[in-house]
C-alpha cells in the first residue's frame, strides 16, 4: 500500500471513529482498582483523547477496546480531537488524558502546559531513513545534509537532534550542521527519492512502510539503536487538574494502560487485528503485528520517569531548554507517581499480576 493511501485512510479512520463510552461488556480483571474513590469521582466522566491513529498507541486503544478502563470502575468517553494538536487539546481542557512521545512534551511543559506523565508504555516507533546509495552510513555523515521532519517541534525532530548531538554533530540554532526541513509525511519518501532531502525521520507504521516500499536503509531505529532501544519513547499522561482534583481517576487510567500494554506484549497479533478491525490504524494486521513485535511492551512507571530524566537532561545539554530552567524542578513537575499503582503488570491470559519496583 502506498504511503499516501495509508495516511489518507488513517486520517479518515480517526475522523470517522465514533466516540466510545463506558460500560463495555468485558470480564473484570482479578486485581483491585486503586482505592479512594470519592463521590465527585463517581460522577466524573474522564475525557480520553485519541485521534492520531498511531500504531504505537496500542496500549491506550486496547485499554478502551478490552474494557480495562471499565474494569477500573471509572466513567469515560473517547474524545476525538481531530486534527488539533494533542497539547492544544489538553491545554484547552478538551481532553483529560492520553498517550504520546516523551520528546514532544518536555518543551511545552517547560512553557506551562498543564500536563504530567504517569508511566512508560513501550520503546521504539521512530526511524531515520536514507537511500541505500546515498553514501550515508552513520549519523555523522549527515553533516551538511538536509533532513525532512514533519514538524520542527515534533517528537521525531527531538529524537534526531538528541542522536545527532550525541554523535558530535552541531545542531544548534545558530550554526547547525544539519538543515531541518518540514515536509508532510506523505511527501517525505518522494522528497528523499528525488534528492530534495538526504534523510527522513518518521514514526510507525509509516516509517516501516516507507522503508520496505522504497528499499531504504535505517540509520536510526529507536526500537533497537542504543541507548534509545532501552528507553521508553511513549508514555501516558494526564492533566495537572485531573492529577490534583481527581488523583484516584488519574491513577486508575494509568493502571488500565499498564495492563493494556502488558496485554499487547503477550498478544501482539491479536492487538494488531483489533487495531485494524476497529479502524484505529490502517494497513495490514499481519504487517502491523510484525512492527509491534519490534517494540518492547514492558510497561513501567519508573521506566517512564527514567526516560523523562534522560530527555530533559539531553535537551538542556543541547540547548533546547531555557538557560534559566531548573532541570530537577522541570522533571518533578512533569511526572506524577500515584499511590496504589504498581510499577508494572505481568499477564497470564486475562489475569494480571501487579509487580512493584525492585
Amino acid at each position: 500500500m502506498k504511503i499516501s493511501k495509508i495516511l489518507a485512510f488513517t486520517a479518515a479512520a480517526a475522523l470517522l471513529l465514533p466516540t466510545v463510552g463506558c460500560g463495555a461488556d468485558n470480564q473484570a480483571q482479578n486485581d483491585a482498582a486503586p482505592a479512594g474513590n470519592t463521590a465527585a469521582d463517581s460522577e466524573y466522566v474522564l475525557k480520553v483523547g485519541e485521534a492520531q491513529g498511531a500504531l504505537c498507541h496500542a496500549p491506550l486503544q486496547i485499554a478502551m477496546e478490552n474494557g480495562y478502563l471499565d474494569a477500573e470502575g471509572i466513567k469515560w468517553e473517547r474524545v476525538d480531537f481531530g486534527k488539533a494538536d494533542i497539547q492544544a487539546a489538553l491545554g484547552a481542557g478538551t481532553i483529560d488524558c492520553g498517550f504520546g512521545l516523551v520528546g514532544k512534551f518536555v518543551q511545552p511543559i517547560e512553557n506551562g502546559l498543564n500536563m504530567v506523565m504517569t508511566a512508560g508504555m513501550h520503546t521504539g516507533c521512530t526511524k531515520l531513513l536514507v537511500k541505500k546509495d546515498s553514501g550515508i552510513s552513520k549519523l555523522e555523515d549527515l553533516r551538511g545534509r538536509k533532513l525532512a521532519v514533519s514538524s520542527l517541534a515534533g517528537s521525531e525532530t527531538v529524537t534526531a537532534k538528541r542522536a545527532l548531538h550525541s554523535a558530535g554533530v552541531d545542531i544548534s540554532t545558530a550554526s547547525s550542521e544539519v538543515e531541518f526541513l518540514v515536509y508532510s509525511m506523505t511527501d517525505m519518501p518522494v522528497a528523499l527519492q528525488n534528492g530534495a532531502v538526504d534523510a527522513i525521520i518518521l514514526n510507525d507504521p509509516i516509517a516501516t512502510t516507507a522503508e520496505k516500499e522504497y528499499d531504504l536503509s535505517v540509520l536510526l531505529d529507536t526500537a533497537s539503536t542504543e541507548p534509545y532501544g532501552s528507553e521508553y519513547c511513549c508514555v501516558t499522561f494526564v492533566s495537572q487538574e485531573l492529577a490534583e482534583k481527581h488523583p484516584d481517576i488519574a491513577a486508575k487510567f494509568t493502571n488500565a494502560c499498564l495492563k493494556a500494554s502488558a496485554w499487547v506484549a503477550a498478544h501482539p497479533d491479536e492487538a494488531a487485528k483489533i487495531q485494524v478491525e476497529k479502524e484505529w490504524v490502517s494497513g495490514n494486521a499481519e504487517d502491523n503485528a510484525a512492527i509491534l513485535k519490534t517494540y518492547e511492551f514492558k510497561p513501567s512507571v519508573q521506566g517512564g520517569y527514567d526516560a523523562l530524566v534522560n530527555v530533559v537532561n539531553d535537551l538542556k545539554t543541547i540547548g533546547l531548554l531555557k538557560d534559566t530552567t531548573d532541570t530537577d524542578a522541570l522533571i518533578e513537575r512533569s511526572f506524577k507517581f500515584f499511590d496504589g499503582v504498581p510499577d508494572t503488570y505481568t499477564v497470564d491470559g486475562d489475569n494480571f499480576t501487579p509487580v512493584q519496583k525492585n
